[in-house]
């Protein structure tokens, strides 16, 4: 049986709210909004949208990345 993960499931996957600094073909720099540190990150296994209010971009990351990239511990 294969388990499929939602990109919401907070044991699996970090959300941040976030502003998009820049995005190339290999990428995107966002900034965080809780701490103004910048993070470039690959396109793979990443999602990102406009949040609730519309004032900024909700990052969906998995938390093995978001803990490299240091977003958690």
């Amino acid at each position: 049986m294969t388990s499929h993960h939602s990109p919401f499931d907070p044991d699996t996957s970090v959300q941040v709210d976030v502003d998009l600094v820049r995005v190339d073909r290999f990428g995107l720099v966002v900034r965080d909004r809780a701490d103004g540190r910048e993070h470039a990150l690959g396109y793979d296994g990443i999602a990102i949208g406009s949040n609730d209010k519309g004032t900024a971009y909700t990052l969906i990351i998995p938390r093995a990345l978001a803990q490299m990239q240091g977003f958690c511990e």
